[in-house]
């Protein structure tokens, strides 16, 4: 977006019936954000320079709770036990597999999973609980998962008809989607690592319209199963995630089908 300063001028035109709010966000700071890389703005126009379209996109991540269940005592007590447990003959090698599995990503920080610690302590007679043990500021999670999160995803209701002239039997937002965001993803995935795509669907219908179109159109799915850190201004939102590795081949699938009239026949 602040690559071409005629796109100040422009945004100006840009409306939204559904979420005034997004629409405030590109008119205010959306400009300043994206000069200073804080969240990259894209401008989706049309061979004229018609703004039909705007998203924008930022670093983020999920997270699993390593205390949700059970509750541990204390994080030095768990270790300690660990090391006493792997060298206990009675116990068996898959045991000790799964021992040594949470040893090692606890040493090269990749984090343990919720799942894995439930393997070792549900047979354990001692009881054993975390306390937080780390300075304030600072969560105490079990495995974190890097994403890209769209922060912003909002068609130009102004130029919707300029749009809807090209007769494609396709939503905008789902090419907007497949054409610009995944590309972006892929290219990143090529650099960082990058696990999930994620959004907080700002739906306050009863039908939940939005959260059924991004499940529908664009593989999203809602089901919490990752917790993620959600901003004040996300907190009348759904949070709705999808994993990276699966976006090449949808991609591919929706561009081989795009035009449904045609490939019906």
């Amino acid at each position: 977006m602040s690559d071409n300063e005629v796109n100040l001028r422009t945004i100006g035109c840009f409306c939204n019936n559904r979420n005034s709010s997004i629409v405030d966000a590109l008119l205010g700071d959306a400009y300043e954000e994206d000069e200073s890389g804080v969240i990259a703005y894209y401008l989706v126009k049309n061979d004229k320079g018609d703004i039909l379209f705007f998203f924008s996109l930022k670093c983020g991540l999920l997270y699993d709770e390593f205390i949700e269940g059970e509750k541990l005592r204390n994080l030095h007590k768990f270790y300690n036990y660990l090391f006493k447990k792997i060298n206990n003959d009675e116990i068996d090698e898959e045991e000790k597999s799964v021992i040594r599995s949470l040893l090692e990503k606890t040493r090269t920080k990749k984090g343990i999973k919720k799942k894995d610690v439930a393997k070792i302590l549900h047979k354990s007679q001692e009881t054993i609980t975390i306390e937080k043990m780390f300075d304030d500021g600072v969560k105490n999670v079990g495995k974190t998962f890097p994403g890209i999160e769209i922060v912003h995803f909002c068609a130009n209701d102004a130029n919707r008809d300029k749009w809807n002239k090209y007769g494609f039997d396709q939503k905008l937002g789902v090419v907007v989607f497949g054409y610009f965001i995944v590309p972006i993803v892929q290219k990143v995935m090529k650099h960082v690592g990058c696990e999930y795509l994620f959004l907080f669907a700002a739906d306050l219908t009863e039908d939940e319209e939005l959260v059924t179109y991004y499940k529908a159109n664009m593989n999203f799915r809602d089901k919490v199963e990752h917790g993620a850190a959600m901003p004040l201004y996300d907190f009348a939102c759904k949070f709705m995630y999808q994993e990276t590795k699966g976006l090449a081949a949808a991609k591919d699938e929706f561009f081989n089908s795009f035009n449904r009239d045609k490939s019906a026949v």
